[in-house]
């Protein structure tokens, strides 16, 4: 499993973009073959998560909207380029990124840690390794183990994949959005003048 999870690793670094967003709902299903589990052990199931999905959503939304608000966040926001911001929000980010880490690290390798050890080691293991996955951006490997434990709990609160999915989607989809928007408006150079 964490073989296969490597390989899909270094094909996002390294493949062609234009293949990124095939790979990630590719790479989701042969994990799921791999490992052996029905698609329901994995978390692959639509009948439960909604309410939670669409409150986290919210709830990262509202949060976005706070930063926007805040001189210092909306620099921060303005960092990063995103060439296409729209592409990379509705397309990029669920097909290249959420769906795979999603199904690897809440679906099956939660269930499989589960199934061994108990909920608290897959709980800790696969927040850790989520962390570490986000490699080498040390910055993010704290940040996204957090996250790793939230997502966990989501999992296990909404019972499936589905709650996860739309809060990492959210999360990562809204930034892109929000940081193309502060650029677009010219948002951090008003900050700037603002604080002089």
């Amino acid at each position: 499993m964490l073989a296969f999870m490597a390989a899909v690793r270094v094909w996002n670094r390294r493949g062609p973009a234009r293949a990124q967003p095939f790979t990630g709902p590719l790479a989701a299903a042969t994990l799921v073959l791999l490992s052996g589990l029905t698609p329901a052990e994995a978390g692959l199931t639509l009948a439960a998560g909604r309410g939670y999905g669409v409150s986290a959503a919210l709830l990262v939304a509202a949060g976005y909207g706070v930063a926007l608000a805040i001189p210092a966040a909306r620099r921060a926001l303005a960092e990063p380029y995103f060439p296409h911001p729209v592409r990379s929000a509705l397309l990029g980010v669920p097909l290249s990124t959420v769906i795979f880490e999603e199904v690897a690290f809440r679906g099956v390798l939660f269930t499989l840690v589960e199934q061994a050890h108990g909920l608290t080691w897959a709980v800790a293991v696969t927040s850790v390794l989520f962390g570490l996955w986000h490699l080498p951006d040390t910055r993010e490997v704290a940040f996204t183990t957090l996250a790793g434990v939230v997502l966990s709990f989501l999992r296990l609160l909404s019972g499936g994949l589905l709650a996860p999915i739309v809060l990492h989607w959210t999360a990562n989809g809204l930034g892109i959005l929000a940081s193309a928007w502060v650029r677009r408006s010219g948002q951090p150079d008003i900050c700037e003048r603002d604080e002089t």
